[in-house]
């Protein structure tokens, strides 16, 4: 059945005519049911059923009262109600309508009763058809939001950024682009060796803990994390004192948790970090359907070597990322190194407990 007219009359109303009209005329397969009283329309109305179009005698005790009633009703007013009255009662009928009922037959027309349904039973399903695609559209959209707040915890804020200001320019792609970026590695030193009896569970919650530390300071100070690999991650700033200072302040934070560890006898979880600022390019690589959009150059590389010759709760930062900041640091920070990959020596500078001393415990004391 496609659904259910409701008439609620004495009269004699044919019920197969009306439904063999409707299904003849493609409108569809109804039920149609025919009771006397208030009461039985009140059962079947609200019985659960559903019912998608009521054809109600004027003269019934109580019909008209009750259906004013569910025509005020949110749930129930979309259902179109036919009136059937003896004569153009002008004054019911002015009534009735202005309560919401849809239209209406005089006794005389009765048998004209199948075709006046129809175009009540057709605006009904339009109806319902139209709020079925507004429902499945909602729980679309619904779904569709909750997917994109998920993938949205899952890619660099960089990235999400940029792809939400393509999409609404209409571009379909992220190009490339050349920019000046500090870059910053750490990783765990001993991290492996630390974890290798360990439940995954436990592995998983340390690198949680820390990772939660670096997250803070480095969102706290306008960068981005680009990616963890494993037990390490690589940030991006667009300012290196903003980097210099995210990873002083980690650092320190992490000085405290791992004294909360050495009393539970747990061992230290120490990060060795590398800072180098230059040009970058952020690119597309990859290909057919799984691309990722990541930054490519010597800067890049270098940062990653500087985390390798770092201490384990320290950072070694460039020659060019102190010149970006423009501080001076002490001579004993400062040392040439070979890295690997490099065929000359750079200048680089073990700079944690300076930085320490001049970006964090001012602010603490002030």
């Amino acid at each position: 059945m496609e659904g259910t007219i409701l008439i609620v009359s004495n009269l004699p109303i044919d019920t197969t005519k009306i439904r063999r009209y409707l299904a003849e005329n493609k409108i569809g397969d109804f039920d149609v049911v025919k009771v006397e009283t208030e009461a039985a329309a009140e059962e079947i109305f609200y019985g659960g059923g559903g019912v998608d179009c009521i054809v109600a005698q004027s003269e019934m005790a109580g019909t008209v009262a009750l259906l004013k009633e569910m025509k005020q009703d949110e749930m129930f007013r979309h259902v179109p109600i036919l009136l059937i009255t003896k004569g153009n009662e002008t004054k019911l009928i002015d009534e009735v309508y202005d309560s919401g009922f849809d239209a209406h037959i005089v006794y005389t027309d009765i048998h004209r009763l199948p075709q006046r349904i129809r175009p009540l039973i057709v605006m009904n399903v339009m109806y319902r058809n139209m709020m079925k695609q507004v429902g499945d559209l909602h729980e679309k959209a619904i779904s569709d939001f909750i997917l994109l707040d998920l993938i949205k915890n899952y890619i660099p804020k960089t990235i999400w950024d940029i792809a939400k200001t393509f999409a609404h320019e209409q571009k379909i792609s992220i190009p490339e682009e050349e920019l000046d970026l500090t870059i910053v590695f750490a990783d765990i030193k001993g991290f492996t060796a630390m974890t290798q009896h360990m439940e995954p569970r436990q592995v998983v919650s340390i690198l949680n803990t820390v990772f939660e530390v670096a997250a803070k300071h480095i969102y706290q100070n306008h960068g981005d994390i680009d990616k963890y690999i494993g037990d390490a991650f690589f940030a991006v700033f667009t300012k290196a004192q903003e980097a210099v200072t995210a990873m002083t302040a980690m650092q320190d934070e992490l000085e405290q948790v791992n004294l909360q560890r050495k009393n539970q006898e747990h061992p230290p979880v120490q990060f060795r970090v590398g800072i180098h600022s230059g040009p970058i390019i952020r690119g597309n690589v990859g290909g057919h359907d799984r691309y990722d959009n990541t930054l490519i150059g010597d800067t890049v590389n270098t940062a990653s070597r500087l985390e390798h010759i770092a201490p384990a709760g320290g950072i070694v930062i460039s020659e060019e990322t102190r010149a970006r900041i423009g501080i001076t640091l002490p001579e004993s920070c400062k040392s040439e190194t070979e890295l690997r990959g490099r065929d000359s020596k750079i200048t680089v500078y073990d700079a944690f407990s300076f930085l320490r001393s001049n970006l964090l415990e001012p602010q603490k004391k002030s």
